[in-house]
């Protein structure tokens, strides 16, 4: 497939974004990276991408991991200790250059799956870009795994207009759109949900946004346009 071709950029823009937040994964990952490899106008756009997630993740409340992400990280990389118990890695900077670009990595997705500020499981989270047919984000969704709290929080200036109201659905496969409620207006805010995000949302594929009237659908379905949608990934 082509992605640089014009009438082909709404894909492009989809993969590149699914790319820079890590949730593009196996074959389509090497394939896409590949691309990127040979390809002047697809590494453009996914960069541009990255920039625009690393700029949402400076904007962000930074999070310490803990102690037992650090000990993962050493035992992945097969980081083993010296026999006067000095680890081996601290002195080589082999290491220190891994461990810049490890630290970097870890700290924008801690960022991002944490809108809200440190959590008791930073890991165990649901997280949801919502995003218009052009492929840019407009609003990021997040709760802890038992959580019956959604945060949502806008990355696009918008809002419904006068007498208008944004409404958030769950799009179950092969049933009808649930409504998780209508979305407050002013910024970062929490969304209640009917319980825990897990018991929700685990065989919930996709959430979208629609514009209704004012205080939601009067008939528990959307009736106005959707305007954003965005794929459930889950961190657990």
């Amino acid at each position: 497939m082509d992605l640089s071709r014009p009438d082909r950029r709404p894909r492009l823009e989809e993969l590149a974004a699914q790319y820079a937040l890590g949730t593009l994964r196996g074959r389509a990952r090497e394939r896409f990276a590949r691309v990127m490899r040979q390809d002047a106008v697809v590494a453009d756009v996914a960069r541009a991408w990255e920039n625009r997630f690393a700029a949402l993740a400076g904007a962000l409340p930074g999070v310490t991991p803990a102690p037992r992400v650090w000990t993962g990280i050493a035992k992945r990389l097969g980081l083993a200790s010296t026999a006067r118990g000095t680890p081996a890695w601290w002195e080589g900077l082999v290491f220190w250059r891994g461990f810049a670009l490890a630290s970097f990595a870890a700290a924008l997705a801690l960022s991002v799956i944490t809108l809200m500020g440190p959590p008791a499981a930073p890991t165990e989270r649901v997280v949801v870009v919502l995003a218009g047919p052009d492929a840019r984000p407009a609003m990021i969704a997040t709760a802890a795994r038992g959580d019956p709290v959604l945060t949502l929080k806008p990355v696009l200036d918008a809002t419904p207009g006068a007498g208008r109201s944004y409404e958030l659905w769950a799009l179950p496969e092969g049933a009808a759109p649930s409504s998780l409620g209508v979305i407050p207006q002013g910024g970062v805010a929490g969304l209640p949900l009917a319980g825990p995000a897990r018991a929700l949302l685990d065989r919930v594929p996709t959430l979208a946004v629609s514009v209704e009237p004012a205080g939601g659908s009067p008939t528990g379905q959307p009736t106005g346009p959707v305007i954003y949608t965005g794929r459930v990934e889950r961190f657990y």
